[in-house]
């Protein structure tokens, strides 16, 4: 099926393709009577007003639009039953003149219509089919089916076919004429088969095709991937999982170009043993140099050991171990040869800390190491987390972290970092307000051991909310510096301040929800160069109702 004509040759007009989704939500929700069928519909609505203005020499440097920019979103959702089916149907679409909302100045978010008797489902739309990590994890713009009989041997059956685009504005080709992205239909199956109460084992196909270039150097591809995968439970507590698949691919490099063709294979498995005091979790897996998968997930040329174990000594003493090796290089070709990378951390969490029952404190060790012929990298990361509540009032964070980059072979590229942070917030009932104070401080401070240069990151800001229930207001109000300090290169600082209100007038209580909102937030940035230097302020105004 193809949607678009590189030549310029037939399309459908924008009405019947507009006429082809109308019909398919009547497909799928039927005509139900009020007599026969039980209905909610519900709608949402945001629009909401934006006034930008930049200035300053260096105001190209801002991603902001100038001037009044617009937004609307629409949801629209309708669900029920019908003679022993439940169904729903999702649509939604999304105004805007603002390119940093989105691309386009009218698209369709979402669009899914869905029908069920809890033995047959069908799917149109949106349709999110997960098989397996390797062979479906990916959301498509189509259709599934899937069979689901509880408490017998029959297996459960699940089929797909749809594009892999992540917009609606691609399927339905509203670029004018033009191809927007390559085409990539894919089809699939799925069987899987419950062997009693602790095993289940399935089996998937998944084919994707791509079609169009945007471009002639633009990279095609056609992928077949069969994929096995099961999980069985012996004893209560312990899961064993696991999965392999093979692919089998042709790429098109270009217009104009021989095609390559690559085979390869990927299997992992997992144990995960779980019962108090302990969890303990082991995973193998190995995923082929020539191993693709275009729906799925997997990192070709990796070979993965991964450990993890939690160990509780008491209800408030927590430990945490682990350690990861993976390396590349699986078929030996590469000339800078294979690269292994270890990974062993371990952490202890500590509740109730000194007695006090508000107390919870994080400390961990991780070693971060990368080898191979050319370099060996060490890094030492240290990490403690303590919170707490004082005076029965005041909400603490506290953060404090230690990096030690070294490198075996090249000491230029020695470092180390140090980062610090606090924040300090309490919550007050006064009368018929709830005040909200809040502080924050950081710094973020690296050295470079050779070249004998710092560069420190201050951050400190302050804000303080301000609720009124009894008029349905809520507000918040923050503002602060962050500064960079550099004793190599350019100096900068960013002054900030925002402010947020929500108000819920009464003449919208007849609203499922209803609420006026307004934002606005300044940045003022400044360089050791003036001609850098810029400045946003930014207020929106707007409305949001739901039906």
């Amino acid at each position: 099926m193809r949607i678009y004509s590189i030549t310029g040759g037939y399309r459908l007009p924008k009405y019947i393709r507009w006429l082809t989704v109308m019909l398919m939500c009547f497909v799928i929700l039927g005509n139900p009577s009020p007599a026969k069928a039980k209905n909610e519909f519900h709608l949402s609505n945001e629009f909401s007003t934006t006034y930008n203005d930049i200035s300053g020499p260096g105001s190209r440097q801002s991603s902001l639009k100038q001037g009044f920019s617009y937004l609307n979103v629409l949801n629209v959702n309708n669900l029920g039953k019908y003679k022993g089916f439940d169904y729903i149907f999702n649509f939604g679409f999304k105004l805007t003149d603002d390119r940093a909302n989105d691309v386009k100045n009218v698209s369709m978010t979402n669009l899914q219509g869905r029908i069920s008797n809890k033995i047959h489902t069908v799917n149109i739309g949106d349709t999110f089919e997960t098989f397996s990590q390797y062979s479906l994890s990916s959301a498509l713009k189509g259709a599934s089916y899937r069979f689901v009989k509880e408490n017998t041997y029959i297996p459960e059956v699940t089929l797909i076919h749809g594009y892999a685009y992540p917009r609606w504005d691609n399927v339905f080709a509203v670029y004018e004429g033009r191809v927007p992205t390559v085409q990539r239909l894919v089809t699939g199956a799925r069987i899987k088969e419950n062997f009693g109460k602790t095993f289940w084992a399935g089996l998937s196909y998944v084919h994707s095709m791509d079609d169009y270039r945007v471009n002639t150097w633009d990279k095609l591809y056609t992928n077949n991937a069969y994929t096995f995968d099961f999980e069985y439970r012996p004893i209560k507590g312990l899961t064993v999982s696991g999965e392999s698949s093979f692919t089998d691919q042709k790429e098109s490099p270009g217009e104009g170009l021989g095609e390559k063709s690559r085979h390869g294979s990927a299997y992992k498995i997992t144990a995960v043993g779980d019962g108090d005091p302990s969890r303990v979790t082991l995973e193998y897996e190995r995923v082929a140099t020539n191993f693709t998968t275009l729906v799925g997930s997997a990192t070709p040329d990796r070979e993965k050991t991964k450990a993890k174990w939690r160990y509780k000594f008491s209800k408030n003493i927590t430990a945490n171990t682990g350690f990861l090796w993976f390396r590349d290089n699986l078929d030996g070709q590469k000339l800078q040869g294979r690269t292994d990378y270890y990974k062993p951390e371990i952490g202890l969490a500590f509740r109730r800390l000194f007695g006090r029952s508000s107390a919870v404190a994080d400390i961990a060790y991780k070693l971060d190491i990368a080898s191979n012929n050319n370099s060996e990298n060490m890094n030492h990361i240290t990490t403690l987390n303590y919170q707490d509540i004082f005076f029965g009032f005041l909400d603490s964070d506290i953060n404090l972290g230690y990096t030690w980059y070294d490198n075996k072979i090249q000491t230029s590229a020695r470092s180390n970092e140090f980062t610090y942070n606090t924040s300090l917030s309490s919550r007050h009932s006064y009368n018929s307000f709830i005040l909200k104070p809040a502080v924050h401080w950081g710094i973020r401070a690296s050295r470079d051991e050779l070249a004998v240069s710092s560069d420190q990151l201050y951050e400190y800001s302050g804000g303080f909310g301000l609720d009124i229930p009894n008029l349905k207001i809520t507000s918040n109000l923050k503002a602060g510096e962050n500064s960079l300090k550099k004793s190599t290169g350019q100096d900068s600082s960013k002054i900030f301040a925002s402010f947020t209100l929500n108000y819920k007038p009464s003449f919208l209580d007849k609203l499922n929800h209803g609420m006026l909102f307004l934002r606005a937030q300044v940045n003022s940035f400044t360089y050791n160069s003036v001609n850098s230097d810029y400045r946003e302020t930014s207020v929106t105004a707007g409305l949001n109702m739901q039906f």
